[in-house]
């Protein structure tokens, strides 16, 4: 083997930046080769790679300073192009139009010599990268500035003539260090449960990653990672004796009080909301995908339902508005 990549890989294991970088391509020589370097890192236990600053080529490091705003979210994505196509995107040498995220995770590509479950760091944590775009969650817009994004690599879907949407699900070695990770950045961060949020979540008029079949309640409860309702939750006697609900939950469909538990949650609803206008459709979707519906697509609809209202009412009663700020 050459010594040069055996110095590389012991470096890899002992977690540490080697002296000199090596070019991607050395690590997925399938995939591509876009001048990038990169040293391996571990990345909150998970052994992956951090790419380096390109001194040479400013508009390639797609960041901003934070501002002296805090982390407070965290936002997860999808890819919907292949690991070679977004570290294009992610270090294009691009004057504007630049977009980014912190970490991309890979999902296996056999094609391209890609295994799943790598951790790839585009832009260091103390930076803002460009992913929430025009976004807002309780209260606060463009949430770039207070949030970490992590890019699942994933086809999202493919619309079927007649049939709808077809989701592609996650893969399970690239959901691993998913939740490794995410738990370790909601613990360092001190992310109260419900700033774990989708990129849907909070712009749903024009997002639907990371979608459907993202796995949110295994990363609930296996990594403890963002807000769920366990099965004995989504019981109205057991929400009403153990978290005390400022309202009770009503009888029959409401769309005023839905829309109202969903304002309190963090999403963008108007105060006083009686009913789902055409612009707030994609709001539920956006929380039956997250939530009510979540592994449902064929409930990924703009239909109110009570399961979904039993979920946004228990969730408020859960997880009470005081521990949600967004700094």
């Amino acid at each position: 083997m050459n010594p040069f990549l055996l110095s590389i890989l012991f470096l890899f294991l002992l977690g540490e930046k080697p002296l000199t970088a090596t070019s991607i391509e050395n690590i997925f020589p399938e995939a591509f080769k876009p001048r990038i370097m990169v040293h391996p890192k571990n990345i909150y236990g998970v052994n992956g790679y951090e790419v380096e600053k390109f001194t040479e080529e400013p508009n390639r490091n797609h960041w901003d300073t934070r501002g002296g705003k805090e982390v407070s979210c965290l936002v997860m994505h999808y890819t919907v192009v292949n690991y070679a196509d977004t570290m294009r995107l992610f270090t294009a040498n691009l004057p504007d139009g630049r977009v980014s995220a912190h970490y991309v995770i890979t999902e296996e590509e056999r094609e391209n010599g890609v295994k799943a479950g790598v951790v790839t760091q585009i832009v260091p944590e103390e930076e803002r990268a460009w992913h929430a775009g025009v976004s807002y969650w309780r209260g606060i817009e463009n949430l770039n500035a207070h949030s970490i994004g992590i890019e699942n690599v994933n086809k999202g879907f493919i619309k079927n003539k007649g049939q709808g949407q077809e989701w592609f699900p996650f893969d399970l070695d690239q959901v691993a260090t998913l939740g490794q990770i995410s738990a370790g950045i909601v613990k360092k961060y001190n992310i109260h449960p419900t700033n774990v949020v989708a990129h849907a979540d909070i712009i749903p008029t024009l997002r639907e990653d990371p979608g459907v079949l993202f796995p949110w309640g295994e990363l609930y409860t296996k990594y403890g990672v963002g807000a769920w309702l366990t099965p004995e939750e989504r019981q109205i006697s057991y929400v009403s004796k153990t978290y005390l609900p400022k309202e009770p939950f009503p009888q029959g469909i409401s769309e005023a009080f839905f829309l109202k538990c969903l304002r309190e949650y963090g999403y963008k609803c108007p105060e006083g909301a009686s009913s789902i206008t055409p612009e707030l459709r994609p709001i539920v979707k956006a929380f039956k995908a997250h939530f009510s519906h979540n592994q449902q697509p064929d409930h990924y609809t703009e239909t109110l339902d009570e399961t979904a209202m039993l979920w946004a009412w228990g969730l408020d009663a859960k997880y009470p508005q005081g521990k949600k700020s967004i700094k």
